[in-house]
């Protein structure tokens, strides 16, 4: 038993250490309106392999297959855009409102999870806390992100200082190859776009036309600084 006079009050080293940051707001979540699409932004619990292994991302990408082959003519949660890095997923989408959008995510979240475990023979939790989300409500910023989604591994790319890479390098963790927002490069065309085959065309008008009025996405810009580029080999 403490001595006397000690209950009640602050107690040393208790409650959430100072400089700690969560990493999604565990209160509720903002309204969500149709007209607006979202990045939505997943991490991996410690422990999970990387999810752009051969295996792992096979997995992944399945799951994304299915869970939009079920929602191709139904407008409550559609995944349009994705890129999938070692511990995270990026993910643009489109949902009728707040509730749906987050059963859509922590359904896409468990089909993932199972699928995953099965292909790897492991247990236990994929994701980590809650998915962060970001409704999109101008056309800049869903150019931004689209550009930071389909862009995402140049970007780290950039950031370990590997500036080379081939004409029209397309990560392959990704949806870009499936999307059809390309500027030509040095007079060059685009490859020709792949059917969509793991995501769904986007409905919306500002994912579907209007952030093309702040500019075609170049695949050599590195997200975050548009006027940086990297340097194409052959």
């Amino acid at each position: 038993m403490g001595q006397a006079g000690s209950w009640g009050g602050r107690r040393v080293g208790a409650g959430r250490k100072r400089g700690s940051k969560p990493f999604a707001s565990h209160g509720a979540r903002p309204s969500h309106s149709p007209e607006h699409p979202v990045h939505v932004t997943l991490r991996v619990a410690g422990g999970v392999p990387s999810l752009r292994k051969k295996r792992a991302f096979r997995a992944v990408k399945r799951a994304f297959q299915l869970a939009n082959s079920r929602s191709k003519h139904r407008e409550d949660f559609r995944v349009t855009h994705y890129s999938v890095q070692g511990n995270h997923v990026h993910l643009v989408a489109e949902a009728t409102d707040e509730v749906l959008l987050a059963r859509g995510v922590q359904g896409l979240s468990v089909r993932i999870a199972r699928r995953l475990n099965a292909e790897l023979g492991r247990r236990g939790s994929v994701f980590a806390r809650r998915y962060h989300a970001r409704s999109l409500r101008t056309a800049r910023a869903v150019r931004h992100v689209l550009a930071y989604v389909l862009l995402n591994e140049q970007r780290h790319l950039y950031q370990w200082r590997k500036l080379t890479l081939a004409p029209w390098y397309f990560d392959p963790c990704s949806s870009a190859a499936e999307f059809d927002g390309w500027e030509c490069i040095a007079g060059l065309d685009p490859p020709p776009q792949v059917a969509r085959d793991v995501t769904v065309a986007p409905r919306c008008a500002l994912l579907k036309i209007l952030w093309r009025r702040h500019g075609l996405i170049r695949s050599d810009e590195v997200p975050g600084a548009p006027e940086l580029r990297f340097r194409a080999v052959a």
